[in-house]
């Protein structure tokens, strides 16, 4: 028995639509082209028969483009027309120059198709009687959604009202997604009582350099580009920040981007950077990073883990020491700098016990990342790091002695510099100012049974919060009260119900839904 592959690929005629989009997964950003056309229809081989233009009657050159079955899908429109489409790498973006990652390389196979990924898609909003879902129309859905949130908010007001909200740009959407839910919450309902999709409140996974002073995206891809030392922390980039890492990283290791170094850094010496891996595994990063670079130009910190802070306070105590901090700019520009000396102060030998580090490692790090070049200018670090140290125990004091060491060193604000998270999902977030207290704990409200109406918004409660099972557990009674109430009311008119959804939120709010507990 065989099994027959198709490898076939229909090429885009050259009046195929297309369309300039960005990859809506990770933060990289990866521009692409987008091309659509009637699906019995294709383009020829010949470079003036294709849209790509490019000659497929012979083998194209290494890295013509990149193609794949995975970047061609046939969808539906509404009017039940289908369509070819094609989404390939753009060459003349500079964020990608024409490499495609794992992800975005398939996006035409994410694309609706009504047997595809998104077959379970709902078309129509639902709601549930008794142990059913059942569709309704968006009328009768926004007129009880709407109706509710007015009997709430003028009978108990918007702390009654509980959201657990996607804070990222799902689809490249997350300028204007997170702009529109947060009018909705912040500037029209005026709730306090929103959590974000990984955290248990409405704060940042870096409140401690927001709390510093610095936000979290404070450089570019080009820094990368510039800088004479790299220090990693918590991240593997070549895997998961592919097209960034290869585009940008690898061109200053491999020493390609001396002559911009030169350029923009008069009287500065200029070399290929180095890099410092801080990580307790050995990741794909270190060994592309070795081959990119040569080992000797690679430093891998294989720490123990949750010893971050020790590190970052030992390099920082030995900076000092050392004489090589940006004393003018931590006058102008900081304050705190004497207590966060005495309070961080840790030797080499205390670093290195504690890390499981030499003390020949550590000081060497600090001489590749802080101190002064042959022509007496500060190296310019870039300290790029993730969920390594975001994800962390005690994350805010892990970030903190990290963003001290880069502020004594003035490793941010300036070209080739800045101390940034590499990011997961799109970044492209913004919301009106929220009204309330971000340290306001939702999950353990709802336990203890706060709040009349909790909207999920693009999350999973379930899934995410620190209290699974008995948030799970409170949550699903609190809303089986509710859907008995609805199943009872049979005939009632969309008015009627509002007030039934209204009286049973209010009944199981005073009830007490605290599960027993062993003594």
């Amino acid at each position: 028995m065989t099994t027959q592959i198709n490898d076939r690929i229909a090429l885009p005629p050259k009046d195929a639509q297309k369309t300039n989009m960005t990859c809506h997964f990770c933060i990289v950003g990866c521009g692409y082209h987008a091309y659509k056309w009637d699906h019995n229809t294709e383009g020829g081989r010949a470079p003036d028969q294709n849209a790509l233009g490019l000659d497929f009657r012979t083998q194209l050159p290494p890295f013509a483009t990149t193609l794949t079955r995975a970047m061609t899908n046939t969808i539906t429109d509404k009017g039940g027309k289908k369509w070819n489409i094609m989404i390939v790498p753009d060459k003349e973006c500079s964020v990608n120059s024409g490499l495609s990652s794992t992800r975005g390389g398939k996006m035409a196979s994410y694309m609706y198709t009504h047997d595809g990924i998104g077959r379970e898609r709902l078309k129509h909003p639902r709601i549930k009687r008794g142990d059913q879902w059942l569709d309704t129309s968006w009328e009768q859905a926004l007129a009880i959604y709407a109706g509710l949130t007015k009997k709430i908010l003028d009978n108990d007001g918007p702390d009654g009202l509980f959201y657990d909200c996607f804070d990222h740009g799902g689809a490249g959407g997350g300028f204007e997604n997170t702009w529109g839910t947060g009018k909705l919450m912040f500037s029209a309902l005026k709730t306090q009582m929103v959590r974000i999709h990984n955290r248990p409140a409405y704060n940042s996974e870096c409140h401690a350099t927001r709390d510093m002073g610095v936000g979290e995206l404070n450089n570019s891809y080009e820094d990368a580009q510039l800088a004479d030392c790299i220090l990693c922390t918590g991240a593997n980039p070549y895997e998961t920040q592919t097209n960034y890492f290869l585009n940008h990283w690898v061109a200053n290791l491999s020493g390609s981007t001396v002559d911009k170094k030169k350029k923009w850094f008069p009287g500065e010496t200029a070399a290929a950077a180095k890099i410092i891996i801080v990580d307790p595994r050995r990741s794909a990063t270190v060994a592309i990073c070795e081959q990119v670079a040569g080992k000797e130009n690679v430093l891998h910190l294989d720490i123990q883990p949750g010893t971050d802070t020790a590190l970052f306070n030992t390099l920082f105590t030995y900076v000092v020491q050392q004489g090589w901090t940006a004393k003018d700019f931590i006058a102008k520009h900081t304050s705190g700098y004497d207590d966060a000396v005495k309070t961080n102060r840790m030797s080499l030998e205390e670093g290195a016990k504690a890390t499981g580090l030499t003390v020949a490692q550590i000081k060497q790090a600090a001489e590749w990342a802080y101190k002064p070049k042959a022509s007496g200018h500060r190296p310019r670090t870039f300290h790029p790091y993730e969920k390594g140290i975001i994800w962390g125990n005690d994350n805010y004091v892990i970030q903190s002695a990290l963003v001290s060491l880069v502020l004594a060193t003035q490793n941010v604000g300036r070209r080739g510099t800045g101390v940034c998270r590499l990011g997961g999902h799109q970044e492209g977030y913004t919301r009106p100012p929220y009204p309330g207290n971000s340290k306001i704990y939702l999950d353990q409200e709802v336990i203890n049974g706060k709040g009349l109406m909790y909207t999920l918004w693009g999350t999973n409660p379930y899934q995410t919060t620190l209290n699974a099972e008995q948030h799970r557990l409170v949550l699903s009674k609190r809303a089986k009260i509710v859907d008995e109430a609805i199943s009872r009311a049979r005939g009632a008119s969309t008015e009627q119900l509002v007030d039934v959804i209204y009286n049973a939120c209010k009944y199981q709010a005073c009830c007490s839904l605290q599960p027993i507990r062993a003594k």
